[in-house]
């Protein structure tokens, strides 16, 4: 996933729809960090999705539009 495409607007509610799912991505605030991608490497890794970093694939499994 390209920079341009993780926009504040698009990390804002890939952290609302990790915190729905019950992975704390720490505050909802725009910013790609330590504790957004810890959230998102355990439910990459506990929905069966390539992990390391965020993919379009997650973003679609949570239903997060780009």
């Amino acid at each position: 996933l390209c920079e341009t495409n993780t926009n504040g607007n698009v990390i804002q509610r890939l952290q609302r729809a990790l915190k729905r799912e019950n992975y704390n991505p720490g505050p909802i605030d725009g910013i790609l960090g330590r504790e957004t991608l810890a959230a998102v490497n355990s439910y990459q890794k506990d929905n069966g999705l390539a992990s390391g970093q965020l993919t379009i694939a997650t973003l679609n499994k949570l239903g997060v539009s780009q």
